[in-house]
């Protein structure tokens, strides 16, 4: 189209009104025709896409992403997506929070910005973490957030694949820290321990447990009676499984067996050799019932 243009420009208008209003207007559409292949480029391609979209630059692939005579469509967006549209049928995550539901994906996720274009820009420092459903609370304030988002926690595969991305992590606690108890003591964390610190388990009352403790045994050490051993390998602490319904289960029957395991007869958790519970020992047990004098002696004697 540039030949018949150059013609116009260096032939001259014809002679008459009539010659020169349609030479006039010739130009013009000369004109158009020159600049079209300019402005029809920047319409259908304003810049390259982003490395991750790279494979649907060109023409034949504008309708994957574009809606024609409508805005780019989060439909589309979502069919590609696919992890996104797990998190949103499952209300789960950010997208899913109602701040962020239902937005334009563009808003966040521009594109056409060149081949190094970052297409998500978070801002570490002033992101709300709270829109996620997983509120930062205790030591989780502290930490980096690289230390939480890394491949090595992220549980799908595929999402393993991509460094730089912020999906795909659990939100229970032995999705992130290893389990020390060894799947001994379930996987409710919370019940015990707070994010604070791990140790000491805050929230653990040996009182509200099938073994409350009374007398002497408030004063012991966990320790003591939870002793520290090897297991799998690993430094392993034994809480669950610990046999507690006779005193002999933790002490050494000092009897050998000669009396019973009724221990709570004659003694109490304050002291075992506390003589006040002595008096109700049922003597006649023994072969020997205790007769006139002999019933006013300390046991002792």
């Amino acid at each position: 189209m540039k030949l018949p243009l150059q013609l116009f420009l260096f032939a001259g208008a014809p002679e008459g009104a009539e010659n020169a209003a349609a030479f006039e207007r010739l130009f013009w559409v000369g004109l158009f025709l020159l600049f079209l292949p300019m402005r029809g480029g920047a319409q259908l391609s304003p810049g390259d896409l982003a490395r991750p979209h790279a494979h649907l630059e060109g023409l034949n692939n504008c309708t994957q992403c574009h809606t024609l005579g409508e805005k780019v469509s989060n439909a589309k967006c979502l069919a590609c997506h696919e992890e996104i549209q797990d998190l949103l049928d499952a209300g789960r995550g950010y997208h899913a929070n109602p701040q962020v539901r239902g937005q334009d994906c563009f808003r966040c996720h521009s594109e056409h910005h060149g081949r190094n274009f970052q297409m998500v820009r978070l801002d570490e420092g002033t992101f709300n973490h709270d829109l996620t459903g997983f509120e930062l609370t205790g030591a989780h304030r502290s930490i980096d957030c690289r230390q939480c988002h890394t491949p090595d926690l992220i549980q799908d595969p595929e999402l393993r694949k991509r460094s730089d991305t912020y999906l795909g992590l659990g939100i229970q606690c032995v999705d992130c820290h290893e389990d020390v108890h060894q799947q001994t003591l379930g996987t409710d964390c919370k019940r015990c321990h707070d994010t604070e610190a791990f140790a000491p388990a805050a929230k653990f009352d040996h009182q509200q447990t099938d073994f409350p403790l009374r007398g002497r045994h408030r004063n012991l050490e966990c320790t003591d009676c939870h002793q520290e051993e090897t297991r799998n390998g690993k430094p392993f602490q034994r809480f669950a499984g610990i046999p507690f319904q006779l005193c002999s289960d933790c002490h050494q029957d000092p009897h050998q067996n000669q009396l019973g395991n009724r221990c709570h007869q004659c003694h109490t958790e304050q002291s075992f050799a506390a003589r006040d519970r002595l008096p109700r020992f049922p003597h006649h047990s023994t072969g020997f019932p205790l007769k006139g004098s002999h019933q006013r002696l300390d046991c002792f004697a």
